[in-house]
Order: C-alpha cells, then sequence, then structure tokens
C-alpha cells in the first residue's frame, strides 16, 4: 500500500516536471501568468484533467519558482493581488 503511493507520488512529480518543461519553452517568460492562470482554474474547479490531481498547478508553478528563482509578480502586482 504504501509503495503504491509512492508510486502515484512519484508519477505526479514525473507530469508536472513534464508539464512545466512544456510551458517553459511554449511561454517564456510569460509563463507565471499561464501557471497562476491554471492555478486560480484548479482553484476554481473550471477545468478538471483525470491525469492532474488537485494541487497539480501549484507543484508546476513550485518547479517553475525552483529552477528560475523568480515568483513572476513585481512588487506592484503583489500589493494588487493581496
Amino acid at each position: 500500500m504504501l509503495f503504491d503511493w509512492l508510486k502515484r507520488r512519484r508519477a505526479a512529480w514525473e507530469l508536472a516536471e513534464a508539464d512545466a518543461d512544456a510551458l517553459m519553452e511554449g511561454y517564456g517568460d510569460a509563463v507565471f501568468d499561464e501557471v497562476r492562470r491554471r492555478v486560480r482554474e484548479e482553484d476554481d474547479i473550471k477545468v478538471l484533467d483525470g491525469n492532474r490531481g488537485r494541487g497539480h498547478w501549484q507543484r508546476v508553478g513550485t518547479i517553475i519558482w525552483k529552477r528560475t528563482g523568480r515568483n513572476g509578480l513585481d512588487t506592484a502586482t503583489k500589493y494588487l493581488e493581496g
């Protein structure tokens, strides 16, 4: 049972890594805007994807942030959204 959970968790991270690669390649500098849009849609349950569980796009955002060291928000945007 624990082994199955670990396999599912690893598969989820591998899918998130693949999505992060695709988004970074496809959106370039606008990748953070796209990830934030997808996170909001996931939170609002506007998009359901059978292969991607709850929190998937947040994981993708975390991966991109770790790779780039950026969070995609400038100071003005942080205050407006906060």
